[in-house]
């Protein structure tokens, strides 16, 4: 017997649709991309129900949501970049995986800005998991006829016969970026204009601090680059400093203690800053003596209170590095665990970027 259709036209039917959800019920409704197949979430964030609507194979349901309030609310807690990938791409057609739980695995947030699809979404009150409403290995199914006949469903949430469309994009947050996983209804020059942000790190010559923040942000994220075929940088990076001149080069000490942390300053030419090529970019100062100058231009800019080694002791160098680092820190997501390989890449940046200086062990 097939599933009930309930029209998408009738207020009423969107709440018979999510009462079937709340009692337990499979509900196909629409998105903003194809039908999706609802269940209601168990603790674990899962659905035996829906796992064998799919065939039994085990695998991830995202979460789907009604806005990004409720994804922030259900994913928490996010980090800075984690949170920023949420609010940017969860409500563009884009499922979002970020790392849920001590272990890190990869959990996936979808905002639906399909008028009706949200509105259920909301009347669920509670953690909804979905999947495209077709079986196993299947395309996805756009006429709620065809739908109401799959197995296993109670209703239909029927907004009539969707264009052929792509579905959502997929993407997972690692630590300084996004891997595409599955390039959908917003590719991948679309995603990095969504989420890639510049930023700017302000200091006095652009020889220590900043420069070394800049060149070690740099790497992080050539280092995925390198690993990941289709990596998204998280940051457009840039630095400068009040007073820098395009001939100085960084002290040798400097450039050892970075060398500590596979960051190359020989060739880093410094920059002047100046607000206008400032404007648009995040700013971070990386220290009081430069906090006023660069709050002038952005009042929200971040100020890292790093040491300026500067004519000290080669140890000061040493400690600018290791507390740029750990600032740097601050701006990294945490990797979502999505495959079995992902420990070891996990346990090769950590070699390179959060090793001790002077420690080649």
């Amino acid at each position: 017997m097939p599933a009930k259709i309930l029209g998408t036209d009738n207020p009423e039917h969107i709440e018979e649709a999510a009462r079937i959800l709340r009692e337990g019920g499979l509900v196909a409704f629409p998105t903003d991309t194809v039908y999706g197949v609802a269940a209601l979430a168990d603790p674990n964030l899962h659905s035996a129900k829906l796992q064998e609507f799919k065939g039994g194979r085990r695998e991830p349901f995202s979460l789907h949501l009604p806005d990004v309030e409720s994804a922030l609310k259900f994913a928490a807690p996010l980090n800075e970049l984690e949170e920023w990938a949420v609010k940017a791409l969860s409500p563009r057609g884009v499922t979002v995986i970020v790392a849920n739980g001590a272990s890190q695995t990869g959990l996936g947030l979808r905002v639906v800005q399909d008028e009706s699809g949200s509105r259920f979404l909301k009347l669920t009150d509670g953690p909804v998991v979905a999947t495209s409403a077709n079986l196993h290995a299947q395309p996805p199914l756009s006429d709620p006829d065809e739908i109401a006949h799959l197995p296993g469903l109670d209703a239909v949430l029927s907004a009539g016969v969707l264009p052929v469309r792509s579905a959502s994009s997929v993407v997972r947050l690692v630590r300084c970026g996004l891997e595409i996983l599955r390039e959908g209804a917003v590719k991948q020059a679309d995603l990095q204009t969504l989420f890639t942000q510049s930023i700017e790190f302000v200091c006095l010559g652009n020889l220590n601090r900043s420069a070394f923040a800049h060149r070690l942000l740099e790497a992080m994220q050539q280092c995925y680059g390198d690993n990941l075929a289709t990596f998204v940088p998280a940051y457009e990076l840039f630095s400068s400093g009040l007073i820098a001149h395009p001939q100085a080069r960084s002290p040798e000490s400097m450039q050892r203690a970075a060398q500590a942390f596979h960051t190359d300053l020989a060739s880093h030419a410094p920059t002047r800053y100046t607000p206008n090529a400032s404007a648009g970019r995040r700013l971070v100062s990386m220290g009081d003596d430069v906090r006023a100058d660069v709050q002038a231009v952005d009042q929200s800019a971040k100020c890292w209170n790093v040491l300026d080694p500067m004519g000290g002791p080669p140890e000061d160098y040493v400690t600018t590095t290791r507390q740029v680092r750990a600032q740097v820190q601050s701006l990294l997501a945490r990797t979502a665990m999505v495959r079995p390989n992902d420990a070891a890449l996990e346990a090769k940046f950590d070699k390179l970027f959060s090793s001790t200086p002077g420690d080649d062990s």
